[in-house]
């Protein structure tokens, strides 16, 4: 209900995570390079500049947490690189080009008990990613490409389900810790998404 105080304690971990990440959250929409998006005279080789600077953090991010995975387990965290690289390669990015995005150097240390914090940060992105795919469809339709964006959603619903649970079943002993990450993450990726483009080409 609407104004209802709800005890800390009885709080569920997708509850915590919610209330630790809401401004951040927040914050990161506002973002020019965000906002951007949603504008009528969004351009193509924009949106590939975006998609690059996108792949620059997430690539560096999977490589982070493969590297925390507890050996012989599989990564929890969802391969989105592969759907940036796609859209890239579809809009006639180059593998030169795309190799030449810059890469963040300044990833986290991840651990074990707080990977699910970017697994909630990447899995609940690809639900807001519905809503830009509709605006980008508008504006660049079929000259842009919306893998990232806007495919595989029933894929990603059906693990963002096995995410909630699994979060309810065993996350509540290591809530901190995955608050704490996904709270970096999101820092970082507001870090990340306010530097300007280097390589944005001039606007078509």
């Amino acid at each position: 209900m609407p104004g209802r105080t709800v005890a800390p304690q009885t709080l569920k971990a997708i509850e915590k995570l919610r209330n630790a990440t809401r401004s951040r959250h927040a914050n990161l929409e506002s973002i020019p390079a965000m906002s951007r998006l949603f504008a009528v005279d969004y351009t193509v080789s924009e949106y590939q500049s975006h998609l690059g600077r996108m792949l620059g953090l997430i690539e560096p991010l999977e490589r982070a947490a493969s590297l925390a995975a507890e050996a012989g387990q599989p990564v929890p965290v969802p391969l989105r690189s592969t759907d940036l690289r796609s859209d890239l390669i579809a809009m006639g990015t180059t593998q030169v080009e795309i190799d030449s995005f810059e890469r963040c150097l300044h990833i986290p240390s991840l651990s074990v008990p707080g990977l699910p914090g970017l697994t909630y940060v990447v899995l609940g992105s690809t639900f807001g990613g519905r809503v830009i795919a509709k605006q980008l469809l508008k504006v660049l339709g079929s000259r842009g490409s919306y893998c990232f964006y806007g495919n595989g959603q029933q894929k990603w619903e059906a693990q963002w389900a096995c995410f909630r649970s699994d979060l309810e079943k065993t996350g509540e002993q290591d809530v901190e810790a995955i608050c704490a990450t996904a709270v970096e993450v999101f820092d970082l990726y507001a870090r990340w998404l306010a530097d300007p483009l280097p390589d944005a080409r001039v606007h078509a």
